[in-house]
């Protein structure tokens, strides 16, 4: 878990350093043309040095969600290295447009960067090109948006090494068969969906021929449904043997924790 923690912050902190180095190569190409520096105090100095004072604001799909405070705390370490100035704002859940509003408030306080896991690869979009055309660099992490509504997507895993790992790692704890669900965040997720779907895939492979994905359940990243989610996929499916939950979900509730069942052969 420690290491785990540790690789979530090194992403926080490259998505800062990228964003930033971003920031400052496109403000020093300007100045050479004789352009105005972008809106909101942003300008670079020589190539590949970050300046001063820069205003980096972190969205994450939902505040106090466990992993996104150990990515953003990492970011929160690089700002402060270079002595930018770090927020972190965010909804409470994890809806299609819950981010809108929050984007659109960080372009009027003129946020030199913004950082977002996107709820939705769409949903967002025509606030995050305002943010953009107002003078903001807008990269996404974790969950990408459309390619054409961000400046940059900072990618810490790559979706067919999920879709393999959490596939081989169902596969042990079941014995290789059996039936098996998916519980995911959101329906919307961009990155989770590309799981899935890889995942998918890999369950056609002939050593996973004898394993059964019986249907794919939503707990739109909230403890709550999901633990309703995972009662109504054991009541549904009574023979069900695990169920695979995606990567940022460890922190929630095991299958197991339901009256009468055991945790043994359960993935979460």
């Amino acid at each position: 878990m420690r290491g785990m923690r540790t690789r979530r912050m090194r992403v926080g902190a490259s998505i800062v350093a990228l964003s930033a180095l971003m920031l400052g190569a496109t403000a020093c190409a300007s100045d050479e043309e004789g352009d105005t520096p972008a809106a909101g105090g942003a300008s670079g100095g020589a190539a590949g040095q970050i300046k001063e004072g820069l205003s980096v604001a972190f969205l994450p799909k939902q505040v106090n969600n466990p992993y996104f405070t150990v990515s953003d705390n990492g970011g929160k370490s690089a700002v402060e290295e270079f002595k930018g100035e770090y927020k972190e704002v965010g909804p409470s859940e994890a809806s299609a447009s819950s981010q809108v509003s929050y984007i659109n408030t960080l372009t009027q306080q003129g946020s030199d960067v913004i950082v977002i896991s996107a709820n939705d690869p769409n949903a967002i979009c025509g606030a995050v090109n305002q943010a953009r055309r107002g003078g903001a660099k807008v990269v996404t992490f974790d969950s990408d948006t459309n390619k054409d509504c961000r400046d940059l997507f900072v990618n810490q895993v790559t979706a067919q090494g999920i879709a393999e790992n959490q596939v081989k790692l169902i596969s042990d704890q079941i014995g290789g068969a059996g039936k098996i669900a998916i519980l995911s965040a959101t329906a919307n997720a961009t990155n989770q969906n590309a799981w899935i779907e890889l995942m998918k895939t890999e369950l056609k492979k002939p050593e996973y021929s004898k394993i059964e994905l019986v249907t794919v359940a939503y707990g739109n990243d909230e403890d709550q449904k999901s633990f309703q989610e995972t009662q109504g996929l054991l009541s549904s499916y009574p023979d069900l043997k695990g169920s695979s939950r995606r990567p940022q979900s460890v922190w929630r509730r095991p299958l197991g924790t339901c009256p009468g069942r055991s945790t043994r052969g359960r993935s979460r």
